[in-house]
């Protein structure tokens, strides 16, 4: 996955969709997994009531997809408005059904499959290094120099140089990375003081000046956030270090802080602050700029929610924004400015599926949350912290960063969220069974080793 979206990695070979290195490696994997439950005969062990809304989150996402092919003359209208063919059928079934799937399928399998302390730690290890060397590959593309430079000037780079460099968008890798440095942190309570300083450090490091690269204020905040939490309830002996962080960054890096206080002064670019979609409130001698502060999202949320408004139960389907015009509206109204969906993924849940398409989802990533939390809460196994702080960091990145960006469409750059989500409820399931008085080899295992991944390793 760290290396899917690069350029270099074909997506067609011999000219056919689909027909690429990952896709086997994929469907190899799947039919292994299909082979081998039968042969070792196992059950079915997810939780009901998270199996149910998991099939109505299925559920809606395939209707959705089903009424956009009933109409949409939207999206015909903006294509031809932009001269430009919109996409075929076979198109929108690949990237908006098939491929939703397939980016939830192999936190399916290592759920179904981790039964064992070393499936689990060979899962844990591979979700931390795929983080890693995503990060990795940001720093190489980006070079550590470009810290240094002013805020805006870091954005535009960092927006050119990391999708044509790693291929992922680079608000996609700042939610990433703010929540893998607190994820990969969290291995520290698996391995010895040595190992700590010559591998957990290291790697947050990488995963932290990834972040920084970026310019995602998003992210930024998102990173400080999980901090603050993680510091406050779990390790309150690093919290000292809050402050000597702040001023490295102040001083080694302060494009960062540029792009995080961006809005919020008097001065802003002149093309913005002669716009006449800017707002401004302000403070004495000081303002904000509200589309500075939302990069512009404050022309889209208002028609977005008045949308919803109108039909607040069931939506209005996949793609609801550009199909119902509000997409071509702001283009026609504002030049330059394009948002082909609402760059927050809540209000694109519920403008595509309504409050109804809403309970069922929500509801489950709110569930996701608890059980994180729990394990979070259980110093009674290194494995319960371990495996709730992961999920945890990553749950709550993706959903803090969803009130600016992402989507609950799953796809590439939430590979590692759902594997994180996939071994919470494995150990919480395995916890249950110990609760109840039955045995776990993932959590006890019947040698008695402990869980010392890295030093395996």
């Amino acid at each position: 996955m760290s290396v899917f979206q690069h350029p270099d990695m074909p997506k067609a070979i011999g000219g056919v969709p689909g027909l690429n290195h990952w896709n086997f490696l994929f469907l190899n994997t799947v039919l292994s997994w299909l082979s081998n439950r039968k042969k070792e005969k196992l059950a079915w062990e997810m939780p009901k009531f998270i199996s149910l809304l998991s099939f109505l989150y299925a559920l809606f996402i395939v209707i959705g997809v089903y009424r956009y092919f009933l109409d949409n003359s939207g999206v015909i209208e903006l294509f031809e408005y932009m001269e430009s063919t919109p996409p075929g059928k076979l198109s929108i079934i690949n990237e908006q059904l098939i491929n939703c799937f397939k980016w939830v399928l192999p936190g399916v399998i290592i759920f179904d499959g981790c039964r064992n302390r070393k499936q689990y730690n060979f899962a844990i290890g591979t979700l931390a290094l795929m983080l890693i060397f995503l990060a990795w590959q940001v720093v190489k593309a980006m070079k550590l120099g470009s810290l240094t430079m002013g805020g805006d000037a870091l954005q535009h780079k960092a927006l050119k140089i990391i999708s044509d460099s790693v291929g992922f968008h680079r608000v996609n890798i700042s939610m990433i990375m703010s929540g893998a440095f607190w994820g990969v942190f969290s291995l520290k309570e698996f391995v010895s003081t040595k190992y700590y300083w010559l591998l957990i450090l290291p790697s947050c490091l990488t995963i932290f000046t990834a972040m920084a690269l970026t310019g995602g204020r998003t992210g930024y905040g998102t990173w400080a956030v999980l901090g603050l939490f993680f510091l406050l309830f779990k390790w309150r002996k690093y919290i000292f270090l809050a402050p000597l962080i702040f001023l490295a960054i102040t001083i080694f890096a302060p494009s960062a802080i540029e792009r995080l206080s961006s809005g919020f002064s008097g001065e802003g670019t002149d093309d913005i602050q002669n716009s006449s979609v800017t707002q401004n409130i302000d403070f004495e001698e000081s303002s904000v700029d509200l589309y500075s502060v939302t990069s512009g999202r404050n022309l889209a949320w208002p028609p977005v929610w008045e949308s919803i408004k109108k039909a607040p139960f069931f939506g209005y389907g996949r793609d609801a924004m550009i199909n119902i015009g509000i997409t071509l509206q702001i283009k026609q109204a504002f030049k330059g400015e394009s948002f082909p969906h609402p760059h927050n993924a809540y209000l694109q849940w519920i403008q595509d599926n309504g409050f109804v398409g809403a309970f069922p989802v929500f509801l489950l990533f709110i569930l996701f949350l608890k059980y994180s939390s729990s394990l979070f809460r259980d110093n009674s196994e290194r494995i319960y912290v371990v495996t709730g702080s992961f999920s945890l960091a990553l749950l709550l990145a993706f959903l803090i960063a969803s009130t600016g960006s992402q989507t609950f469409y799953p796809r590439e750059g939430a590979v590692g969220m759902w594997v994180s989500i996939a071994l919470m409820l494995r150990v919480y399931v395995e916890r249950d069974k110990i609760r109840k008085g039955g045995q776990s080899i993932l959590i006890s295992p019947e040698d008695g080793c402990t869980s010392k991944l890295f030093i395996k390793i």
